[in-house]
């Protein structure tokens, strides 16, 4: 389905024929696969014959979002010669592609997927937790998984139903 709820291509798919497909590999490392789609990766940028900067916005958005939230860049997301460029680089370049609007939003929804994926991650942490102890309320749950940011932590997990 495309953005607006009509069968046939994603705005990405027309734009450039730029697919979006890919997950961030990090929730894989807890046993979480992640198949919700992000931007166009490197490899889909080459392919396209035409690339648009609304899909260069959007993975530029995904880089600097999960730089920032990580500490590195997705490999599907990585050159063959990766060559770091400064968070606020990326940000100026976004800027003036897709100008400042646009890039606010692009960045926004970026930083929305690494948070998603931040709480798949607590979750699964706070099932195996209750998994061995059911009666731990979310509070204790959360300060066993997150111990510097137990208040936030609680307020997202859901314990599993009996």
């Amino acid at each position: 389905m495309n953005y607006d709820g009509q069968p046939g291509r994603t705005h990405y798919e027309q734009v450039g024929n730029v697919g979006r497909s890919g997950a961030l590999g990090m929730p894989e490392q807890i046993g979480c696969p992640d198949i919700r789609p992000l931007g166009p990766t490197v490899a889909q940028l080459l392919k396209a014959p035409k690339v648009t900067q609304r899909a260069l916005a959007g993975f530029l958005a995904i880089v600097k979002s999960s730089y920032k939230s990580f500490g590195r860049v997705p490999d599907q997301y990585q050159g063959a010669c990766n060559v770091p460029i400064p968070v606020e680089v990326i940000a100026l370049i976004g800027e003036k592609l897709v100008g400042k609007a646009r890039w606010s939003k692009e960045g926004r929804d970026a930083r929305t997927e690494t948070a998603d994926k931040q709480h798949v991650k607590w979750q699964a942490k706070a099932d195996v937790v209750w998994r061995k102890n059911k009666k731990l309320s979310r509070t204790a749950v959360a300060q066993r998984i997150a111990p510097n940011n137990w208040n936030y932590v609680r307020q997202l997990i859901r314990k599993p139903k009996k």
